[in-house]
């Protein structure tokens, strides 16, 4: 099966205005635009695996989003594309395109380059996608190790925000129509991967009858949510960082990397390491979980009628 080239039109231009050269760049077929921690990265893996689908690297470009990047222009975004093969569809998955009040041209800005562009918009119960939202970021050193999620959410509001679904839905619905956007819940996507992914190609135009899962569901970073993950990345990064211990380790069933952390783990000097709470973010405090449901509480209705579906269990 060969697929139409999407291209973006192109124009080299020299120092005095003139034209010298009109070309063409590839572009995505399809955005998942969100949510961050959300199985963004769960899905983006999936589809790696279907032969009809080019996934960009990074996976999250951030082009739509971040002004610093867009002004690299979409000749720069056109070659993220670029080793598509004509039997693919682009994609990309960048969390930052559903990330108000921070980023807030994303939408409009790929509605201007992208107008044909389909959306996949994977959404979280919101008060748990808050706080794996500042545990990731504790990861990727944006906050201190200690940091606690209430001066968190006082000092970087989006991590709340993120989650205000309908908000986001709302605002893309002004450039593109309700059959552009395909919204799943991250429950789906780990209870019933098959029927998520049959959606998901069926709704991208690929064929829905490769396996993708291939006996080996993706559960992309759900383990390192966990206090016990967060202490794994730091057990295991000095050996990670040994020339090509990273690349071979790769190469392991997850089971047996499982296994040999476990082993690291008990070792005296690693097991007291592991023991140090200094190395854990602090919980959630249950009076900010409550607040955080009754913030939630109208806006999670409103998207329960707005996809059919009951979410009462977001209000706990």
């Amino acid at each position: 099966m060969t697929f139409p080239r999407w291209t973006i039109e192109g124009r080299l231009i020299d120092n005095k205005g003139n034209i010298q050269k009109i070309y063409a760049m590839t572009k995505p077929s399809f955005l998942i635009i969100g949510a961050a921690k959300s199985g963004t990265t769960t899905l983006y893996r999936y589809l790696v695996r279907h032969p009809q689908v080019y996934m960009s690297i990074p996976k999250e470009p951030d082009f739509f989003a971040i002004d610093a990047i867009y002004e690299h222009g979409m000749t720069w975004y056109g070659s993220l594309f670029d080793q598509a093969e004509s039997h693919q569809l682009g994609g990309e998955a960048s969390t930052t395109y559903t990330r108000l009040p921070k980023f807030p041209h994303a939408a409009e800005r790929i509605a201007q380059a992208l107008p044909d562009v389909k959306l996949i918009y994977i959404m979280r119960h919101p008060v748990d996608r808050a706080y794996s939202h500042h545990v990731h970021e504790i990861k990727c050193r944006e906050q201190k190790p200690r940091t606690t999620f209430e001066s968190a959410i006082k000092e970087r509001s989006y991590l709340v925000e993120s989650g205000d679904y309908m908000q986001h839905i709302e605002l893309y619905l002004n450039y593109f129509t309700r059959d552009s956007l395909l919204l799943l819940l991250m429950e789906d996507l780990i209870q019933n991967p098959r029927d998520i992914l049959d959606k998901v190609c069926c709704f991208i135009g690929v064929d829905n009858s490769i396996d993708l899962i291939q006996d080996t569901p993706v559960v992309a970073n759900q383990a390192r949510e966990a206090a016990e993950g967060f202490v794994r990345s730091k057990l295991t990064a000095p050996l990670k960082a040994i020339p090509g211990v990273k690349r071979t380790a790769a190469l392991f069933p997850q089971g047996m990397r499982d296994a040999a952390y476990q082993v690291l783990k008990g070792l005296p000097y690693y097991g007291e390491w592991g023991k140090k709470q200094s190395y854990l973010p602090p919980p959630m405090l249950p009076e900010t979980r409550q607040m955080l449901l009754e913030r939630f509480r109208d806006q999670n209705q409103r998207l329960a009628e707005f996809i059919n579906r009951d979410l009462s269990h977001w209000s706990r």
